[in-house]
């Protein structure tokens, strides 16, 4: 899990964020700015993954991998970096850069922990996850930074409901499209084998409960320092 190749990748990632952040608050990045190269980080993130992930079609021709749909939570966010980029300003936008701010700084977190498309440097697939969550971890922390974020309490309830919307969708999205062997936000199977508390060892039900419970305990925490200034300021 933690090879050589993992930790240079986690210190290149790391050294990207920070240089980004640095760069982006320095030069008072606009939001529209920022949201072009996060664009241009998801459009490389996708191409090179849909083009490497093509499998053969029964009657001709390619298509893509189902498991390669966008569909796990980080992907998810590739569909909140066009809106909030190219969107019209008004609550909506701003429930997604809420969302956005929280679900992409610990979405890319533990996806750069649990590189599942591996560490190889020759591997096309390792740069797509390793750029993409990078870059997504730095435009989250920009929001926030740059105060495009607004936490607090109502953030907190209105991203937990969607995060809690989300797992739910996918329940059926998994199901529906199980004879793929999909596994979107990791609910029908841990992301790796072994894993100390997120495993099947006490059978799927536990385990679920278990993702979903450390899901919202780690979405509060993320929240509390905000509520906290929130209620200072009141």
């Amino acid at each position: 899990m933690f090879s050589l190749e993992h930790f240079i990748w986690l210190g290149i990632c790391a050294v990207f964020v920070a240089g980004m952040l640095v760069f982006s608050v320095k030069k008072k990045l606009s939001l529209k700015h920022a949201g072009y190269i996060m664009t241009a980080i998801c459009a490389f993130s996708e191409i090179s993954k849909m083009m490497c992930e093509m499998v053969e079609s029964e009657k001709g021709g390619m298509h893509l991998d189902p498991t390669a749909l966008p569909f796990h939570l980080c992907s998810l966010m590739l569909f909140g970096v066009l809106f909030i980029t190219f969107g019209k300003d008004g609550p909506l936008k701003q429930t997604v850069m809420d969302f956005l701010a929280v679900g992409g700084t610990i979405g890319s977190f533990f996806a750069l922990l649990i590189p599942t498309n591996g560490v190889d440097f020759g591997n096309i697939l390792s740069y797509q996850c390793f750029v993409y969550h990078a870059g997504l971890m730095w435009f989250a922390f920009y929001l926030i930074a740059a105060k495009h974020a607004k936490l607090g309490v109502k953030a907190f309830v209105k991203n937990l409901a969607i995060l809690v919307s989300l797992v739910l969708i996918m329940i059926y999205v998994n199901s529906v499209l199980s004879e793929y062997n999909t596994n979107f936000m990791y609910l029908v199977r841990p992301p790796m084998e072994d894993l100390p508390y997120l495993n099947l060892n006490g059978g799927w039900y536990v385990y679920f409960l278990r993702l979903v419970a450390l899901g919202s305990a780690i979405v509060f925490l993320f929240h509390l320092p905000f509520i906290i200034s929130e209620k200072k300021k009141k």
